[in-house]
């Protein structure tokens, strides 16, 4: 096949591929609220199989309000707030590209300290405050004084009972050294609630072009300087399209990627493109 052919035939085989999911429909699960196992407890702290402290699958708040009797028209405000939130945190990762890469760099190079420093400058960048309940500011708007307060009650419960367990082998603490460490211990947790957003936003937004970066990897089997190009290319294309690239973008963005490539690989690309269109 002649280089005037291959060019037309990849051209036409990235016309024919498939666009990307909507946002909306990848997020069906990870926007879906908290599951709380009996709700028609007044609480939320729950113990495990083996008797130790039971954390809440997503945010508390959300797990709060689930726990409240709300009518269905405000419940549905909720859900709309959570998966606000959600959608919020994910499209975060798109804006802080360049960030996101620095903390995958930092993994790749076992340097967890810089990997979490890069988490911390993205919940900075996301919430300045690092507050304990972020989605309590717009869920209380849906919300009565009397149901505010009591809100308030199940999180005030839930997290002192959550420090406290995490606290448990800590002994004969001075008040002040003892309050400082609880202090310590919830922005600590409250970090690690917003990494767990993180991972879903990732597997929101992100996970799909690392998965795409992988496929045409191990396909054309790249020298190391254009596996750099490739994946710069992909990165400045997140950031320009944020994740509602028109097929002249993606048509676009991926003929960069085929005119980095030699011969050979130009047609190691093309025959798996042809594969994502043609399987088997």
């Amino acid at each position: 096949m002649n280089t005037g052919t291959l060019h037309r035939a990849v051209a036409l085989l990235i016309l024919t591929l498939v666009s990307a999911p909507s946002i909306a429909q990848d997020a069906a699960d990870v926007l879906r609220g908290p599951d709380v196992r009996d709700e028609t407890a007044h609480s939320l702290v729950q113990q495990s199989m083996t008797g130790g402290f039971q954390r809440i699958d997503g945010r508390p708040e959300a797990a709060a309000l689930r726990l409240m009797a709300l009518d269905p028209e405000r419940m549905r405000l909720v859900d709309e707030a959570i998966a606000d939130h959600a959608l919020a945190v994910a499209m975060l990762l798109v804006d802080q590209i360049d960030l996101v890469r620095q903390m995958s760099d930092a993994i790749r190079a076992d340097d967890p300290q810089s990997a979490q420093q890069a988490m911390r400058t993205l919940w900075t960048t996301f919430d300045p405050e690092h507050r304990r309940d972020p989605l309590m500011h717009r869920l209380a708007s849906f919300l009565t004084p009397e149901e505010q307060a009591e809100a308030q009650r199940l999180l005030d419960e839930y997290w002192d009972a959550w420090i406290s367990w995490e606290l448990r082998n800590t002994h004969d603490m001075q008040p002040e050294a003892l309050a400082d460490a609880r202090a310590k211990t919830q922005q600590r947790l409250a970090l690690e609630l917003f990494q767990q957003e993180v991972r879903e936003g990732y597997e929101l937004t992100l996970r799909r072009y690392q998965q795409a970066l992988e496929g045409i990897y191990a396909a054309v089997e790249p020298t190391d300087e254009q596996r750099a190009q490739i994946r710069s290319l992909v990165i400045e294309h997140i950031r320009t399209t944020r994740l509602e690239a028109t097929p002249e973008q993606r048509r676009a963005a991926m003929h960069r990627i085929y005119e980095l490539l030699d011969t050979q690989r130009r047609q190691k690309l093309f025959d798996y493109l042809l594969r994502q269109v043609v399987p088997g």
